[in-house]
């Protein structure tokens, strides 16, 4: 096979196996605990994975992704809780740039949110690729019909499901510009960002992440995570 032009990971099972099941001359091989499935995604030389949940797991599997594939495009794709102003279900989210919110360092003074690499260098935003997160916002309206919203924007990630007004407020009173919540774009965009690989991040709002989260992410999650795969489908289409 040609080499791998795109690696897609979600962290659920619903976020990748549609992807996966469009797949053609599809192998399979195991690292540790991820399963990576390569073959042919709508002509695309393509590398798909289920990260698991959290930012750890999806670490580990990029990271893996790389070093034994190297896809030259990443897309981290699922579903996400709406942050944003004017930002509901159903819409969906191309990130500009990652943060992580839940990063904090209490008495040692250093702003919440910086991530400070072996290279003495650091940052708190981290920007995806500008050139593919446009051609992913294109692509998705293109898909949308006007049947959604699609917005560009920074997408803020932690190790919590955020499902109370309290946890909404304190994620936004830190970082008010971010459109959307989720457990893994950020430790995606970092592993990325180590590696020098062109990344973005994909998410279709699932839950209003505040008190209703708990019942609305059972019922639109999969909803959710068809839109955004379809959309990374017809990105791969675009890149073959």
């Amino acid at each position: 096979m040609e080499k791998i032009k795109l690696g897609i990971i979600g962290a659920m099972e619903s976020e990748v196996e549609l992807l996966v099941s469009l797949l053609e001359e599809k192998e399979c091989r195991k690292i540790g605990k991820h399963t990576y499935y390569t073959g042919l995604l709508a002509g695309t030389p393509a590398v798909i994975a289920r990260a698991g949940v959290g930012k750890v797991n999806a670490a580990v599997c990029t990271a893996a992704m790389i070093l034994e594939f190297a896809p030259e495009y990443i897309l981290n794709t699922g579903v996400a809780g709406a942050l944003g102003k004017g930002v509901t279900v159903g819409d969906v989210i191309i990130a500009d740039s990652c943060i992580e919110y839940d990063l904090e360092y209490g008495s040692l003074g250093d702003a919440r949110g910086s991530i400070f690499y072996p290279d003495s260098t650091s940052e708190i935003v981290m920007p995806a690729d500008a050139e593919f997160s446009a051609k992913i916002e294109a692509i998705a309206r293109e898909v949308s019909g006007g049947e959604f919203e699609v917005k560009r924007g920074r997408v803020a990630t932690g190790d919590k499901f955020i499902s109370s007004s309290e946890a909404r407020d304190d994620i936004l009173s830190a970082f008010p510009e971010v459109l959307c919540c989720e457990m893994e774009g950020a430790a995606i965009a970092q592993v990325c960002r180590l590696y020098s690989v062109k990344f973005s991040v994909l998410r279709s709002m699932s839950d209003s992440a505040d008190g209703e989260a708990e019942i609305d992410f059972p019922t639109f999650v999969k909803l959710s995570a068809d839109r955004a795969a379809k959309i990374a489908l017809s990105l791969a289409k675009s890149l073959s």
